[in-house]
């Protein structure tokens, strides 16, 4: 439950995402950021856009005992939504590939021509090498 694979279908990046670690909010404005907390963080800047990400900094930043304003479940809910229309676009250009076989046999014989070729190349440095040229 702790990786977002490309094949996860959105229910369940929401709920990868949603069962992450965190804490009750920081005890002192501008504190640093524990490891799973600032793994949340940057989950976000990859996929969520700048507002996002600063709006959630800015909480963050002012939060403290007494005084929390961030409120990580908002985020992970944010982080959730943003990651699967991020990763929502891979998946069905992986599933559009998958399902055209024509597509992948032609990419099956390409790759294999390459192989092929890659390893006449090595082969005869090898022989050469061990001096059986022939």
């Amino acid at each position: 439950m702790n990786t977002l694979y490309l094949a996860d279908d959105d229910d369940l990046l929401r709920k990868k995402i949603m069962k992450a670690k965190t804490d009750q909010g920081p005890a002192e404005p501008n504190a640093v950021k524990p490891d799973y907390i600032e793994n949340l963080f940057t989950l976000m800047r990859l996929v969520s856009n700048a507002d996002t990400v600063a709006k959630f900094e800015s909480d963050f930043n002012n939060s403290s005992t007494g005084n929390c304003i961030i409120r990580y479940g908002d985020m992970k809910k944010q982080l959730a939504e943003d990651m699967i229309s991020f990763i929502r676009p891979i998946r069905e250009k992986a599933a559009d590939i998958q399902s055209n076989q024509e597509l992948l046999s032609k990419i099956i014989r390409n790759g294999a021509e390459k192989a092929r070729a890659s390893a006449s190349e090595t082969i005869q440095l090898v022989r050469k090498a061990v001096g059986m040229v022939y």
